[in-house]
């Protein structure tokens, strides 16, 4: 699952990073609500969310350093800035959903608890 995630979110950036004319909001937006929805099915759902959010980071910190080291095109460069904002972006969306599924995860199982109690 984490790869299925870490994948998709890779491959959101870099359309981003090409399609000047794509806004980050709304099409990546879709992209955690639909990686939120699996993570409530799996046990470790929120877990795996912050450790593929550290790994986009990981790869829009590698980005900035990359870019720092060699001259490059103007395009090049903006697609580069792009591609490290929308990992950004990724990686601090799935992080702070991450919390809302983990509460959730946890409403649930206190929900269920107090239905399945023996009444006295």
């Amino acid at each position: 699952m984490e790869f299925s995630w870490f994948t998709k979110c890779q491959m959101m950036a870099s359309n981003y990073a090409q399609h000047w004319e794509m806004i980050l909001e709304p099409d990546l937006g879709s992209l955690i609500q639909a990686v939120a929805t699996d993570a409530r099915t799996s046990f470790t759902g929120p877990q795996s969310m912050r450790r593929v959010a550290e790994r986009l980071t990981l790869v829009a910190d590698s980005l900035v350093a990359a870019s720092d080291d060699r001259a490059r095109a103007a395009d090049v460069r903006r697609e580069d800035g792009r591609c490290t904002e929308a990992l950004r972006y990724l990686a601090s969306q799935l992080a702070s959903t991450a919390a809302s599924v983990e509460a959730w995860k946890h409403a649930s199982a206190s929900a269920t608890e107090t239905s399945q109690a023996p009444s006295a």
